[in-house]
């Protein structure tokens, strides 16, 4: 209960920091256009209508214009809100520090329309012919006229409830609309067709020859780009930005050489190195293809081995898994990245500062490297998790909130995915442990069995957080299963007090010629005695049985 009054207390601050600053926007808008405005979604209906005169397009573009301000003030009132909160209990709203416009006006519009519909239903409220903005209901209470300031009030609360309940979707209208310009809403163009263009699946390919070269998966770089790194125990040679016939002159060199592509979206660069390296067609397309399992596969020449490398954003939630394709062979390495984002800037530092016996030994040590950099990134993806589900376990004690069912149910199949990209990883690192082929030495094979073991205590972690964050959903549900019983209690309770009141009063409601009790002097406060005393020793049974 105390939860809920200092929520309402919070609204009511925020509709009317809300109603002051706009207000104030709105009054210099229509001094400079010397136009009337309403400030929601109003003025665009206004200015559809008057497009052909010279009021129209002015109207049109001012509601644009206030959208984006309707959602700058909304967003400033919830970054800032704990300094005018009147309640500090209320848990924090994460918005994104950055948008895009589309987006800006998305929630402005949402917050507009809100707006619009709340003036109607005041305007129907209200006595006819009166102002319904918060100005004039201000001036009226101003006055001595009480309605208004009442009106005024829940106008505010709702407002502030319009304002919160939009605003803090920002970062999820912003992940929607992330492939969105403003280009593509004045065609008019459909999510689905724009997301079509950006990524295709596994369906695409349905009917092509074996070994067919077809990225299957979104587009996370325009430009594929090349690295080279070139190094034995003595010297070492790097390159950004190598071109493919300095790579290839690489591959004949006695020392170890180290390709890292990134941008697996060009059949040309894939074909173009599969052919030279020796990479099998089918593995080459297996390679442009971030939907397969991962897996292994040992030939005579080269070994390749596909695995996920998790991405994780706290702060949107967000969970990308990036394909990384290793190819091993004797005295070169292949690496094929979706993006430039990796875990891999701690061993190009080893590789320059001769640190240790990376550059004193063959490819297949560099391999393990980054094999035991790719698992060690999922305990800091775990670590993140970790942290969220703490702050999710205390929200769930204090005020959980169907935002909190919405987050338990996004870190369940968060760990869902993590299982499913770490399992395939741990049969990977025992198959190059354990087969006999002559690429990977045995001085290697002890250090792939301490990333096995690695993998082994990530898919524990992965397990016990999934526990967590089951139990947690459970205790999600009890609470709100408690909450209702207690809505459902109280209810009773006062249902309970009012049979035997309403009992009496029905029994004296009788339209019986005679009763007797009607022409007793003072019956009428008799009965109402009787009834408070009923009344207080239901009360009374109620609190010993510890009900109330």
């Amino acid at each position: 209960m105390k939860n809920n009054i200092g929520i309402i207390a919070n609204r009511l601050v925020y509709g009317f920091v809300f109603a002051f600053l706009y207000q104030i926007i709105i009054g210099i808008a229509t001094s400079l256009l010397s136009i009337p405005l309403t400030g929601n979604i109003q003025d665009l209906i206004s200015g559809v209508e008057q497009i052909d005169s010279t009021q129209g397009p002015l109207l049109v573009v001012w509601w644009i214009l206030s959208t984006v301000i309707i959602t700058a003030i909304a967003l400033l009132i919830i970054r800032y809100k704990k300094f005018m909160s009147p309640y500090k209990g209320e848990a924090n709203i994460e918005i994104p520090p950055r948008i895009t416009a589309i987006t800006a006006i998305i929630i402005g519009a949402s917050i507009s329309f809100l707006f619009f519909l709340l003036d109607s239903v005041i305007g129907l409220v209200v006595q006819p012919g009166s102002q319904t903005d918060v100005s004039a209901i201000y001036q009226a209470a101003l006055i001595g006229d009480f309605t208004p300031l009442t009106v005024s009030i829940i106008f505010s609360i709702i407002a502030g409830f319009i304002i919160i309940g939009v605003a803090s979707k920002t970062s999820t209208v912003k992940q929607i609309t992330r492939d969105i310009g403003l280009q593509d809403i004045a065609g008019f163009k459909l999510m689905k067709n724009v997301t079509k263009t950006q990524k295709t699946t596994i369906s695409d390919t349905i009917g092509q020859r074996p070994g067919a070269l077809i990225h299957v998966g979104e587009k996370k770089v325009d430009k594929v780009t090349i690295d080279l790194i070139e190094y034995d125990d003595t010297d070492i040679n790097e390159i950004h930005d190598a071109t493919s016939e300095q790579c290839l002159d690489s591959k004949n060199k006695p020392n170890v050489s180290w390709v890292n592509i990134v941008g697996i979206h060009d059949p040309e660069i894939i074909k173009t190195f599969g052919n030279n390296f020796g990479i099998h067609s089918l593995h080459q397309a297996n390679i442009m293809n971030t939907e397969l399992r991962p897996s292994v596969e040992i030939s005579d020449d080269y070994v390749m081995m596909m695995f996920k490398m998790p991405h994780y954003d706290p702060k949107t939630g967000k969970l990308e898994l990036e394909q990384v394709s290793i190819i091993l062979s004797e005295h070169y390495l292949l690496t094929f990245q979706e993006t430039a984002d990796d875990f891999f800037d701690e061993i190009r530092k080893r590789l320059r500062n001769n640190s240790g016996s990376i550059r004193k030994v063959q490819s297949d040590y560099l391999a393990y490297s980054l094999i035991d950099a790719i698992v060690d990134s999922y305990f800091l993806v775990l670590e993140k998790i970790g942290d969220i589900t703490e702050n999710l376990e205390e929200e769930l004690m204090q005020n959980p909130t169907a935002e909190t069912m919405q987050t338990i149910q996004t870190l369940k199949r968060r760990m869902i995915s993590l299982r499913k990209a770490i399992w395939p990883g741990r049969e990977i690192i025992n198959s190059l442990e354990r087969d006999s082929t002559i690429l990977i030495s045995e001085r290697t094979r002890p250090y792939l069995r301490d990333v096995y073991n690695h993998t082994i205590q990530v898919t524990d972690s992965i397990e016990g957080l999934r526990d967590v964050i089951g139990g947690m959903l459970d205790t999600y549900l009890s609470s709100v299963s408690n909450k209702m019983n207690e809505v459902m209690k109280t209810l009773t309770i006062i249902a309970s007090i009012f049979i035997p009141i309403t009992f009496i009063a029905g029994i004296y409601g009788t339209n019986f010629s005679y009763v007797p009790e009607l022409a007793w002097e003072g019956s009428y406060f008799v009965m109402l005695g009787v009834m408070g005393v009923i009344s207080l020793c239901m009360i009374g049974y109620f609190k010993k049985k510890r009900w109330m």
